[in-house]
């Protein structure tokens, strides 16, 4: 069955001065509150209990990212054409490595937004004229959305391209290695309600898994859902998850 979800907040239209590569953020650009670190209800409630993000990994952790860097490198990335009416998108696959265990950051999208209102996602957005590579688009979204400095996310590799046929949407998703303290973090307030850490292994036990088959079309597709307490990752932003894990684990 064809993998093929609903978009996951991709669909808006480019915020306004939003073009070009990633900069650091303006003075006139004023300082947003902190909205905290909110760890997903895990699972196994321990997983999550205690974490601290600021401290440094142990070689354990770094070794296993190492491992799933060359992972990503040895394999040829698929790229899918998007010529229109699709349009090109990227988001950010964020690790954090606190010592207790790889993490991967979401973001809880508010209720301002114009689509998806509420739903859990990787930030990323459309492709805009002055990025250079689908990464600056993904590192641009980033800073846009989450205030996460570009200069704070080291390139672990690329996942294949995703479709989403229902937003016409073609989206790159990069993974990349997040370094330095989460509390920095500031989420835009109208776009993101609060961040939120699931550990890795989490998204692997079996427990908070399941998929659908629905038919669209005239064709079968595989649905994703990982239920982690009260919370469901869906759609795309599950696609780019199910991706992601599969290699993480043959790492």
């Amino acid at each position: 069955m064809r993998p093929v979800q609903a978009d996951a907040g991709l669909g808006a239209p480019p915020r306004p001065g939003s073009a070009g590569a990633p900069q650091e953020r303006p003075d006139r650009d004023p300082a947003r509150p902190g909205l905290g670190l909110h760890p997903l209800r895990a699972h196994h409630p321990d997983l999550v209990r205690g974490v601290d993000l600021n401290a440094e990994a142990p070689a354990g952790i770094d070794a296993e990212v190492e491992r799933f860097r060359r992972r990503l490198g040895a394999r040829p990335v698929e790229r899918l054409d998007a010529a229109p009416p699709l349009l090109r998108a990227s988001v950010l696959v964020p690790i954090f490595t606190p010592r207790v265990g790889p993490h991967l950051l979401f973001t809880r999208r508010t209720e301002e937004v114009l689509t998806h209102k509420g739903q859990i996602s990787f930030p990323g957005g459309q492709q805009e004229a002055g990025d250079g590579s689908p990464l600056e688009t993904a590192l641009r979204e980033s800073y846009e959305e989450i205030g996460l400095k570009p200069g704070r996310v080291e390139p672990v590799g690329e996942l294949d391209d995703v479709l989403s046929a229902v937003s016409g949407f073609v989206v790159s998703p990069h993974v990349g290695l997040i370094r330095g303290p989460a509390e920095d973090l500031r989420p835009a307030p109208t776009e993101v309600r609060s961040l939120l850490l699931v550990p890795i292994d989490t998204l692997l036990d079996p427990a908070v898994y399941r998929s659908e088959a629905r038919s669209w079309m005239g064709a079968e597709h595989t649905i994703h859902f990982y239920t982690v307490g009260d919370d469901v990752i869906w759609g795309l932003t599950a696609l780019i998850l199910h991706q992601f894990l599969a290699l993480w684990r043959a790492a």
